[in-house]
């Protein structure tokens, strides 16, 4: 799995240890229903189309592991405003996506994953990172 700055072509290789945990909770169509006075069913219904959630998370212990370098690197690239691909790279799945962080959900969660301070750019921490997909033209 891979993260990239699309402004610079610059990648984040990520563990592939992450789970899509709102993978299927995505609802591709809105809809709400009301009633007339007359007792009538009003339907207003239409396809979204973009910002479905992707969130990455560690899904046991051991998983979603990132480095402290990649990790300060992510944090970089949530503050600029862009649009990044995130790349899937599994032999059974070369799926990629237009997101942008998601900071309404608290776009990245990370702690190390020994209990004291990092001491190296090489230590790891556990991540959870937050992103809305959107069409290359938002």
């Amino acid at each position: 799995m891979k993260l990239i700055r699309k402004a610079t072509s610059e990648t984040v290789p990520l563990e592939d240890g992450f789970l899509w945990s709102d993978e299927f909770d995505w609802k591709p169509i809105e809809q709400k229903q009301e009633r007339a006075i007359n007792g009538a069913l009003i339907i207003q219904e239409g396809k979204k189309l973009t910002g479905r959630p992707i969130t990455l998370v560690p899904p046991v212990q051991g998983m979603g592991w990132i480095k402290r370098s990649s990790l300060q690197k992510i944090l970089e690239w949530a503050s600029t405003q862009e649009q990044f691909t995130l790349r899937f790279e599994w032999p059974h799945d070369q799926r990629q996506f237009n997101v942008i962080f998601n900071h309404e959900a608290g776009a990245i969660e990370a702690k190390p994953t020994k209990e004291h301070p990092t001491v190296s750019e090489d230590d790891y921490y556990i991540v959870t990172m937050r992103f809305t997909e959107v069409s290359d033209g938002d």
